[in-house]
């Protein structure tokens, strides 16, 4: 087994050597319940599920592992890897109680825990919410008494000879010995993992557009445009039905940089109302099973993919409302907490969906 020296919660690792022209592009990738295998063995806990239940609330008989690939997104240019994390976000860790959930990373899934450790790099335990607390907002309802105050977070560092794996196979995995000293019974439940990879790579270079948005209180929703002719058409033409609210975001004009994925625009005329997605599988879901429903109008501007932030980008947040059937998009850290604080139960947080620069 490989090992290396670690704090509670932070592992640490010497820095690969930066050329000094060199600049640092960050490149971050999440698992959750969306990669979900119950087949391979991932079992990230699903939204409003209830947190000590199986499947997801696992045993020290029941370890599992999950494996971030990121070959695709390497950025354009990039000479190696300065430095990667990953962080977990974990509930009812029991640290104190004795339990010891141990994290391993290795180049590729192993066959089993005993492989995992005999092959892997040990980075340490996951920390108990005493140890490293964060709030998560989850459904009460079925939930064990005080269930909110028991999510912790763990940022483990890579160690160099990961990165040099990762670097070459463009992937990692890490895998979970759930209680492995005491096997005593005590669970875990996780949801999700974020690996952030530090490149050496130029900047790339881009050409952005404004996105400009319209308010109509008739509709209860937003429209979005980069085109400046199809915005002044609106506003020359719809004036009573659509209120102008300016240039609310930059985004790419095009695919140029290789990172850069397309924002799809459906059209619903039931709905009398816009959708757009960044995400290739969920465009690809609404025209396989909602042809009848939504229009596909082609590709509205580029834009960074959640897994990828780039200095200096800005999350997209994405809201849903079940009530109006719109969605809603914003940049603005403030309006984003606006909308969580005071309009929750009509729309719903639905995350960060894309950057853009």
């Amino acid at each position: 087994m490989k090992t290396i020296r670690i704090s509670m919660c932070v592992a640490f690792v010497a820095l690969w050597a930066v050329a000094a022209s060199a600049d640092i592009v960050p490149v971050k990738h999440t698992m959750d319940y969306r990669n979900n295998d119950w087949v391979g063995g991932i079992w990230f806990v699903e939204p409003s599920a209830i947190l000590d239940h199986s499947p997801y609330c696992r045993t020290s008989t029941e370890d599992w592992g999950w494996t971030h690939v990121v070959a695709s997104r390497v950025p354009k240019g990039a000479t190696g890897i300065e430095s990667a994390t990953v962080t977990v976000i974990a509930w009812k860790i029991d640290v104190e109680a004795g339990e010891d959930d141990v994290i391993y990373a290795l180049p590729e899934a192993p066959a089993s825990t005993s492989a995992a450790k005999t092959n892997g790099a040990r980075l340490g335990q996951l920390c108990s919410p005493t140890e490293s607390p964060i709030t998560v907002a989850w459904p009460d309802v079925g939930q064990i008494l005080g269930y909110e105050k028991l999510w912790s977070i763990t940022e483990f560092k890579l160690p160099s000879d990961v990165i040099a794996n990762l670097w070459a196979n463009g992937q990692v995995c890490f895998y979970m010995d759930i209680d492995q000293t005491n096997a005593s019974g005590m669970r875990a439940t996780l949801k999700n993992a974020v690996l952030q990879v530090n490149y050496i790579a130029p900047q790339p270079e881009v050409t952005t557009v404004s996105v400009y948005r319209f308010w109509s209180s008739t509709l209860s929703g937003h429209f979005y445009t980069a085109n400046q002719d199809e915005r002044d058409f609106v506003i020359a033409t719809y004036p009573d039905s659509w209120t102008y609210e300016g240039a609310v975001f930059d985004a790419m004009a095009d695919g140029t940089d290789p990172m850069s994925v397309p924002v799809h625009r459906f059209w619903s005329g039931t709905l009398r109302g816009h959708f757009y997605t960044a995400s290739e599988d969920e465009a690809a879901y609404v025209i396989a099973y909602y042809s009848g429903a939504w229009t596909y109008e082609g590709i509205a501007f580029y834009v960074y993919p959640a897994e990828y932030q780039p200095a200096g980008s800005r999350a997209m947040h994405r809201f849903w409302s079940s009530v109006s059937g719109r969605h809603f998009y914003t940049i603005d850290e403030d309006e984003a907490a606006y909308v969580n604080a005071n309009y929750s139960s009509v729309w719903t947080y639905e995350g960060i969906v894309c950057y853009v620069p």
